[in-house]
């Protein structure tokens, strides 16, 4: 395959009328042609326009959504290397025939009949058919019946990470267990599958978890670690779309599906989170502050620095984006008199945004933080600690917008393939 750019070596003892007789030449005739003005190999149109309609397979999967380029370029070098297609776990299938010609095939822009099958049911290309192909489906448009269960959300309590385990902190996927799950749906529920995983060695008395919360791991007097030193099964499978700080509370989602992750944690996804911020007038820098030489704002309730967006965090090279939606609401009366509530909406969720956009625009210390909401996934009545299943309105909901793509600059091509030594 010659592309724009590439210059192909092809012998330094043949003249240019030798080489224009060889074979290869006479094969690549419609290709490219040589330019006595110029002195080099031109590409005919023809050629470019064919280049132009074709993208590598890997990206083309991407923009489906099927998975990741970087899981379309592992499968299909693993399918290059491997002399057992059988032995595969998956193998892409383009218009019905495995792929094997590793990370560099290319397929039509608007290809629609890609997927990938397990290598146990491999055929040859001699038994697929064009009647037998499948064109992809949209992750939102498949039957129910195939993605329900596939997403779910965790009310994250106070004392759990949504990462991994680490420094006696308690990660949150250990809480999707069948004890903690509301769902009624008998379907759903039996199509979950759960495994035992080994705990590095917690100490309760220790650890990060609150004290009422550990009270939650426990079931009829007995903590969920065993005298194996082993939990409750937890589901398999699920990785985290997305964080919320230890500290923090509300909406968790976890999901096995690669398009929901890739729609959730997105740069370029538009889906918007809603927080509930409490905040009170902060008095002091903390000590990592004060090593980083920074100074607290005047203490300021007017919101429009979020509104506006622009203004950079200290040490964050990169602007922050105006914030969708922001309010201060009524007082709780129960509460001290210098803590407020703040509602924010944001589109972007960069590490400890809030509390760093408090403290360092407004000179607000956060007191307590629940993100109620993640595009159409509410925490509404989910109780602490519980989790439950996506509803199929809800993962219509997350699909119904398309991020948009970045616009790159146009580049300039080359119009020529070089031929020579």
């Amino acid at each position: 395959t010659i592309e724009l750019g590439q210059t192909i070596c092809i012998t330094d003892k043949l003249s240019t009328n030798d080489m224009l007789s060889m074979t290869f030449l006479s094969f690549t005739r419609n290709i490219v042609r040589f330019s006595q003005r110029s002195g080099a190999w031109i590409v005919s149109s023809s050629f470019s326009t064919a280049i132009k309609n074709e993208v590598r397979l890997s990206k083309r999967m991407s923009e489906l959504g099927i998975c990741s380029r970087r899981e379309a370029a592992r499968i299909l070098k693993d399918a290059s290397e491997s002399s057992n297609q059988r032995a595969l776990k998956s193998v892409i299938y383009v218009r019905g025939n495995p792929v094997t010609g590793g990370t560099g095939v290319k397929v039509a822009k608007d290809e629609q009949y890609i997927e990938i099958r397990s290598g146990d049911a491999a055929t040859t290309t001699n038994e697929s058919h064009n009647n037998d192909l499948k064109e992809y489906v949209p992750y939102a448009e498949r039957p129910w019946h195939e993605i329900c269960g596939d997403s779910i959300v965790l009310n994250k309590p106070i004392g759990y990470v949504s990462g991994q385990e680490e420094h006696q902190h308690v990660p949150a996927v250990r809480l999707l267990t069948r004890s903690n799950n509301i769902d009624d749906d008998g379907i759903v529920s039996s199509s979950l599958q759960y495994t035992k995983k080994k705990w590095s060695g917690l100490n309760m008395e220790t650890s990060s978890v609150p004290k009422h919360i550990r009270n939650t791991l426990n079931r009829d007097g007995k903590t969920v670690v065993d005298q194996d030193n082993k939990w409750e099964a937890t589901l398999q499978g699920y990785a985290c779309a997305g964080r919320l700080d230890i500290n923090s509370t509300g909406v968790l989602i976890f999901t096995r599906a690669g398009m929901m992750a890739r729609r959730l944690i997105s740069p370029q996804s538009k889906i918007t989170k809603e927080y509930i911020v409490k905040v009170a007038p902060a008095v002091q820098l903390t000590a990592r502050e004060s090593e980083m030489g920074m100074k607290l704002p005047p203490l300021t309730t007017d919101l429009e620095s979020f509104l506006e967006g622009g203004r950079r965090l200290w040490d964050d090279a990169k602007p922050l984006k105006p914030v969708v939606e922001a309010e201060w609401l009524q007082n709780d009366p129960e509460e001290q008199p210098q803590i407020r509530t703040l509602r924010l909406v944001l589109q972007e969720g960069k590490k400890r945004q809030i509390r760093r956009m408090c403290r360092e625009l407004l000179g607000l210390h956060v007191v307590d933080l629940v993100r109620t909401r993640i595009g159409p996934v509410k925490i509404d009545s989910l109780p602490e600690g519980k989790w439950r299943t996506l509803t199929k309105e809800e993962v219509q909901g997350i699909f119904m917008d398309r991020p948009k793509k970045k616009k790159k600059g146009k580049k300039k091509r080359k119009s020529f393939v070089s031929i020579g030594t």
